[in-house]
């Protein structure tokens, strides 16, 4: 099968079409003289969704609103261009222009940052922010983050900011990043077989921790398919760790039922309907579902060939995106 179908050939274009419209809204960033251009007719630029939201979150947020992307960050599929004067293909100095924008609520352009970035192993780019040590604070309220190519929107992730009342006159208030980091969790593969044997991974915090004063975690995790347990984590002792104010990316290895050993993947991806149950400190956290037929559920937000590719869930061919219910 083709990756790209006509209706995605169309999706494209509709994501163009919006682009030009982000573009409408705010300031166009500037397009190197190279002038790389996001053709239609190839797989789509995207962005790794997971570690996206794993670089924007850490303790520098919470403690000033300032928000860094503070890890590598993958990307797909990225136009093939080459700077012979930069190991980065991508890069504000002399290569083509990869940039991240951000607006508020009213489409004012809140801050713009340049991204380097090299290829990898296809189809994936490696990146990382070069002007972001010392952002402004963030005030509360909505945003957008959309990157582009040469000026181009490729992909665009919106999220919120709220503030915390400081507990007495001698504290701060603090930040926090709303949004995806509570709406999704998702199952990673390695290496996309099935085989293998996956993880939970889903983004914890606790508002009132403190330093100094770190408030426990205990997680549990139930997978059931079709109404019968097949995979859980926690069964002889649940994780424990200190809950931290600002969102944190964890990791829970799936074992079976009887706690014999680790499942593989292809025991939560087998023909039916499945329901993952998270409990934290013994009471009801999160439940999400999806469906399978024998391969990873990639559906929705997550199907390449359908999604509109401004929105698109990049998880590649080793992890698939749950949302939670």
């Amino acid at each position: 099968m083709q990756l790209l179908k006509p209706l995605v050939t169309s999706l494209v274009a509709t994501g163009l079409a919006l682009s030009a419209s982000i573009n409408a809204l705010a300031a166009e960033p500037e397009a190197s003289t190279h002038g790389v251009t996001i053709d239609p007719g190839q797989p789509f630029p995207s962005v790794m969704y997971s570690d996206i939201l794993k670089s924007m979150s850490d303790q520098v947020f919470w403690e000033n609103g300032k928000l860094r992307f503070f890890e590598r960050v993958r990307m797909t599929f990225l136009p093939a261009f080459q700077d012979p004067q930069h190991i980065a293909a991508y890069n504000p100095n002399t290569g083509a222009f990869l940039v991240s924008q951000m607006t508020d609520q009213s489409g004012a352009v809140v801050s713009t940052v340049s991204w380097e970035a090299r290829q990898e192993s296809f189809p994936y780019w490696t990146s990382h922010a070069v002007n972001n040590s010392d952002p402004a604070p963030l005030a509360s309220g909505s945003y957008t983050l959309t990157w582009f190519i040469d000026g181009q929107a490729f992909w665009s992730l919106p999220f919120e900011v709220s503030e915390s009342a400081a507990d007495n006159p001698y504290d701060q208030p603090n930040k926090y990043l709303e949004g995806p980091w509570q709406d999704w969790a998702y199952i990673y593969v390695p290496n996309g077989n099935l085989s293998q044997n996956p993880t939970f991974n889903l983004f914890l915090r606790d508002k009132a921790a403190k330093p100094g004063n770190w408030v426990e975690q205990n997680i549990t995790i139930d997978v059931m398919k079709d109404g019968a347990l097949v995979a859980q984590y926690g069964k002889n002792g649940a994780s424990r760790q200190s809950a931290k104010p600002w969102w944190v990316a964890h990791e829970f290895a799936l074992r079976t039922p009887d706690d014999s050993g680790f499942v593989a993947a292809s025991d939560l991806v087998a023909s039916g309907k499945y329901t993952v149950m998270v409990k934290n400190n013994g009471e009801d956290f999160a439940r999400y579902e999806y469906q399978a037929d024998g391969a990873m559920p990639l559906t929705g937000r997550q199907d390449r060939e359908s999604a509109n590719p401004l929105t698109f869930l990049e998880g590649a061919r080793d992890r698939f995106y749950l949302e939670r219910q």
